[in-house]
């Protein structure tokens, strides 16, 4: 795991074509799904896990931290802990982005789950069909993807953790930002 900052954030996206707000980017992937979250952290982190090996396996990725506003101390400790644990000792505000290469994605796993289970908000992005999930404060998850067939396993992964889609917004294709949760 490297953790980078939100400039370096802003270069890997670049370097792989994935917008940084799927919401407001007109380069967004043409297919999108939204959905409620798991409701504990144990299914948090089980599907988690099959994200990341039925969805974007073999893939880098990046789990981007974007809003921990009414953090706990002990939540905040559980980080620091992963992140120091790799040689990180820069704070979250500093470097909200992490790196995983596929041999590291039991970090990934546990650093989305975490922060799903704490109510922050997070992007897991990856290059593997422009797939970004996004956690908007544990409550419910937007996916956007350019691969049918990477839609059709997320309603398969849907299905198998008995999560509901939510009619915000338009099921199968990019939504439109003036129907996006503020």
């Amino acid at each position: 795991m490297q953790c980078v900052t939100d400039s370096e954030i802003d270069e890997w996206l670049l370097e792989r074509y994935i917008p940084r707000d799927p919401y407001f980017s007109d380069s967004s992937p043409a297919l999108y799904l939204q959905f409620y979250a798991p409701k504990s952290y144990r299914q948090t982190d089980a599907f988690t896990r099959h994200y990341y090996e039925r969805i974007v396996p073999e893939s880098d990725s990046l789990v981007h931290m974007t809003d921990w506003a009414l953090y706990e101390q002990s939540e905040m400790i559980a980080i620091v802990g992963i992140r120091a644990s790799r040689g990180e000792d820069r704070m979250l505000i500093d470097a909200p982005g992490h790196i995983i290469t596929p041999g590291q994605k039991e970090i990934g796993i546990s650093l989305f789950s975490l922060a799903t289970s704490f109510t922050w908000s997070s992007y897991l992005y990856s290059p593997q069909n422009h797939s970004t999930l996004f956690n908007w404060e544990g409550e419910i998850f937007d996916f956007w993807t350019d691969s049918e067939q990477a839609l059709a396993e997320m309603r398969l992964i849907l299905h198998q953790f008995d999560l509901a889609e939510t009619t915000t917004g338009e099921q199968g294709s990019a939504p439109n930002p003036k129907n996006a949760l503020c």
